[in-house]
C-alpha cells in the first residue's frame, strides 16, 4: 500500500512538473535581464510586470522611474 502511494506521489509530481524549480529566484535581479544601470551605478533590471528596479544592499527591490531601463521598451 505504502508503494501505491509513493507511485502515485511520484506520478502525480511528474504529471505537474514539480522537479521545476520554483518562479521564486534568489539570484539578484530575479534573473531578468540587464536593462542598464542607475545613477549610481545599480544594475537595473525590469519586472514581470514592466516595474524597473535594483537590488539594495539589503536585498530589496527598489523601483525606479520606467524610462532609466533600457530594455522591453
Amino acid at each position: 500500500m505504502k508503494k501505491l502511494i509513493v507511485l502515485l506521489l511520484l506520478g502525480l509530481c511528474v504529471l505537474t512538473n514539480c522537479s521545476k524549480k520554483s518562479d521564486v529566484n534568489t539570484d539578484r535581479g530575479s534573473g531578468n535581464s540587464n536593462c542598464g544601470t542607475y545613477k549610481s551605478g545599480q544594475q537595473l533590471y525590469l519586472g514581470p510586470e514592466g516595474g524597473c528596479y535594483y537590488m539594495s544592499s539589503g536585498g530589496n527591490k527598489e523601483y525606479v522611474e520606467r524610462s532609466a531601463c533600457k530594455c522591453g521598451l
